[in-house]
């Protein structure tokens, strides 16, 4: 006997295809006996089309194949993408891959996700699109008094949506910032989830000094003589000292 054994001369495939703008695995091998797989990749930008891996296999018993035709590669190409109540920089036409999108909702309106997103490779936005949600003011509330429209167990309210509020007994608003309703007041949900500023309560017998607060703050901010804002100044001290007696005569 021979040894080692005699060697023999077994069917191959033939190379396989090479693609336009990509390559296979088997780069190097010059050998591809039954059974050989060969997987195929893109140049970064480009995407395979058709089957990912071939391999050797026998068409009719005898002759060795490939089993189908090699994948092509063709530029990636995302969607268009499409988000409600916002505004996409830069402004395309095309989106190819690399693409780098920016998102800004519009005005009442926050973003929730990410604010850029890029085509993949794959042909899919990451990170994923985002959204424009309403923005949501939470429920005022005002000490010492209470909401008087509108009706209902809202908890949340819309950008630009208003509110009126009214004083609970033996409470008014300072006489500075009284509305045409009489006691009431109103608050209005900006854009940014805030509320214009909100009214405030007193006691009755408090909204003359309020009043009177106000008064010098104003006085002061109009360049009034200094000599002039000190006698001001005198009288009002007595006049806080006056209601301070009359608080403690009543306790």
């Amino acid at each position: 006997m021979w040894r080692p054994p005699v060697p023999y001369c077994d069917r191959v495939c033939d190379p396989p295809p090479k693609i336009a703008s990509g390559q296979h695995s088997a780069l190097g091998v010059k050998q591809f006996p039954y059974g050989f797989e060969v997987k195929y990749s893109c140049a970064e930008g480009l995407s395979l089309i058709g089957n990912e891996s071939i391999y050797c296999t026998s068409e009719d018993g005898e002759r060795l194949v490939w089993s189908g035709a090699a994948p092509e590669c063709r530029p990636v190409r995302c969607p268009k993408p499409v988000v409600e109540r916002a505004r996409m920089t830069p402004q395309t036409f095309t989106f190819p891959y690399g693409l780098l999108l920016h998102f800004s909702c519009d005005e009442g309106f926050r973003l929730r996700g990410a604010a850029q997103s890029q085509c993949l490779a794959d042909g899919t936005w990451g990170p994923p699109l985002p959204t424009c949600q309403p923005v949501l003011c939470p429920e005022p509330r005002v000490l010492y008094g209470r909401l008087r429209s509108p009706l209902g167990a809202e908890r949340w309210y819309q950008s630009n949506e208003s509110v009126t509020f009214e004083c609970l007994p033996g409470y008014q608003l300072p006489d500075n910032a009284r509305m045409p309703l009489g006691d009431a007041g109103t608050a209005t949900c900006l854009p940014d989830g805030s509320w214009t500023p909100l009214p405030k309560c007193v006691k009755e017998d408090d909204a003359d000094v309020c009043q009177e607060v106000h008064y010098i703050k104003s006085t002061f901010e109009c360049g009034v003589p200094v000599e002039e804002l000190k006698s001001l100044l005198e009288i009002q001290k007595l006049f806080l000292e006056i209601k301070k007696l009359q608080v403690e005569l009543e306790n």
